[in-house]
C-alpha cells in the first residue's frame, strides 16, 4: 500500500496562489494546470484551499464579480490535511469522512508538499487491486 509521500513523488508541483489573488486569477491557474483546486499560501503557510466548488457555491451562485473578489474572501479555511507517511487507504477514509475531494499533504513541520485529489487516490486503489489480482494469478 502506497504512502502519500510515494504518491506525491509522481505529482507535478502544487498549484498555488496568494490570498490576494482574484477569483479569476485562481480559476485561471487551476484551468491552466488542469486541476480542480489551488492551495492558498501566505508566506509559505497553507491558509486555505480554493476549489471548483468554491467558485460555484461561493462566487457564481452569489453573483459576485470574479475580477473583484479576492480568494481570501471565498476560500475554504477549514482544511483537513494528510501526512507524508499516511497510507492511501487512510487518506481515502479522510476524504469519505469529511466529504472532501482534495487532500493537502504536509510534512511534520506543516510544510505543504502537494495536494492529492480523490482521483489520485482512487487510481492508486485500482492499481492495488490489479497488483493483488496479478499476484493471485501468478
Amino acid at each position: 500500500m502506497a504512502t502519500l509521500s510515494k504518491l506525491l513523488g509522481n505529482m507535478p508541483r502544487v498549484v498555488q496562489v496568494s490570498p490576494e489573488a482574484t477569483v479569476r486569477e485562481a480559476a485561471k491557474a487551476m484551468a491552466e494546470a488542469n486541476v480542480g483546486c489551488t492551495a492558498i499560501l501566505d508566506n509559505e503557510k497553507l491558509v486555505g484551499l480554493f476549489t471548483e466548488r468554491d467558485v460555484l457555491k461561493r462566487v457564481l451562485l452569489k453573483d459576485l464579480i470574479t475580477d473583484e473578489v479576492k480568494v481570501a474572501q471565498v476560500m475554504t479555511r477549514e482544511i483537513i490535511t494528510g501526512s507524508m507517511d499516511m497510507s492511501s487507504r487512510e487518506a481515502r477514509g479522510l476524504l469519505k469522512e469529511h466529504h472532501i475531494r482534495h487532500l493537502p499533504v504536509v510534512d511534520a513541520e506543516g510544510r505543504l508538499h502537494g495536494v492529492l485529489s480523490i482521483r489520485d487516490l482512487v487510481l492508486d486503489e485500482v492499481q492495488e487491486m490489479r497488483d493483488y489480482i496479478a499476484l493471485s494469478e501468478g
